[in-house]
């Protein structure tokens, strides 16, 4: 049965939004509390004061001004270093295997951190998992190319 917000199917009529929404509780009263607390007039007095403050040297007051009148700066980039141990390239698991032996090593002699090895040794691992899993899909190529080449009786 059609009403005039909703059709048979269950779906909403055209023009209807879908509802009231969820009411609206103590979250949204003490929002508009604060915003109905705080007029345009109170925000430039604080911006003054924490100016004026920031001229007198409080540095947290400095960075609110900033951060409030330019926005936060960016993250700066973070220079890589060096490993200080060297990797093979990781074309087979043999080259993976030794890899993950070097990083070990560098964290039993003091020379790798260990979060920076574990990660590494996460990317050697999803390597080796790609490199396995071309080896899988050559080799299934190749058995289903053999397969084609045997008769079997009752196949066609």
């Amino acid at each position: 049965m059609d009403s005039p917000t909703t059709r048979n199917n269950g779906k909403f009529a055209p023009g209807n939004a879908g509802g009231p929404g969820r009411p609206k509780g103590r979250t949204f009263e003490l929002s508009e509390a604060a915003k109905n607390a705080v007029s345009a007039e109170h925000v430039a007095a604080i911006m003054r004061r924490m100016t004026r403050s920031a001229l007198e040297g409080n540095l947290a007051a400095a960075r609110f001004v900033v951060e409030r009148a330019c926005g936060r700066a960016a993250e700066a980039p973070v220079e890589a270093a060096p490993l200080g141990v060297s990797l093979p390239k990781l074309v087979n698991a043999a080259s993976c295997t030794t890899a993950i032996d070097r990083l070990v090593e560098a964290v039993c002699s003091g020379t790798m951190d260990r979060d920076v090895a574990k990660a590494l040794a996460d990317m050697v691992q999803a390597r080796m998992k790609g490199i396995e899993l071309n080896d899988l899909e050559a080799r299934l190529a190749e058995l289903e190319k053999a397969a084609e080449s045997v008769e079997m009786p009752g196949r066609q």
